[in-house]
């Protein structure tokens, strides 16, 4: 199995987070991953820094993989969850709905991710950062299961919606402290040695989530 930290945000492009971004290969190198997703807030890595950046990580034998986390809103503001997406060569900047979210990022032959989907939030028992059971709504491609804001009522709802919706579940850390990164990963049970590999691998369910130890 090759391992991924598949949610890390960098202070170069996440200003919540703590993490710099020269020591995320050398973290992941520590974590015993072979590969790690950049998916800032609202944005993709540009390009040219982005290919310096997986230069680096090709010395050190890690795979780097540029997504983004997008927040999705309704047409009258109201959240729809965080989704992680892949594949798509531009940043998200203006305000989307999750259809139309999944809908462009399929249409560029990326895959997304619902983020968290049942992580709670400071508004209650029926609140969530994540999409909650709007999933079942959507078109989507994987589900995050192993994070570490998922409490084990939130991983059980994750684990029905993968059976019922027949998706796959990912693992991601979500971190913005550097030692965070590899606590939560994705195990591909083929090897990922680009942006092409690690979204076919996803979208046919060849993988496991995983809590891990760092």
């Amino acid at each position: 199995m090759t391992a991924f930290d598949i949610h890390i945000h960098t202070r170069r492009f996440s200003g919540c987070s703590f993490i710099q971004f020269e020591d995320v290969i050398g973290q992941a190198v520590a974590a015993g991953l072979s590969g790690i997703a950049l998916t800032e807030h609202g944005m993709r890595w540009p390009d040219a820094e982005f290919d310096a950046l997986c230069r680096q990580g090709d010395a050190q034998g890690i795979v780097l993989i540029n997504g983004q986390e997008i927040h999705a809103k309704d047409k009258r503001g109201r959240s729809e969850g965080e989704y992680l997406i892949f594949g798509l060569k531009r940043s998200v900047t203006e305000t989307v709905a999750a259809a139309d979210l999944i809908e462009t990022v399929h249409a560029e032959g990326g895959i997304v991710i619902a983020a968290h989907p049942y992580k709670l939030s400071r508004g209650g028992r029926s609140h969530y950062y994540g999409a909650g059971d709007l999933v079942y709504q959507l078109k989507l491609d994987g589900i995050e299961l192993c994070h570490p804001d998922h409490s084990e009522q939130a991983l059980e709802k994750v684990r029905r919606a993968m059976e019922e919706l027949h998706l796959p579940g990912t693992g991601g850390s979500d971190a913005h402290k550097i030692l965070n990164i590899g606590a939560y990963a994705t195990s591909f049970q083929n090897p990922v040695r680009s942006e092409e590999d690690f979204i076919r691998e996803i979208r046919a369910g060849r993988i496991r989530a995983e809590k891990r130890e760092t």
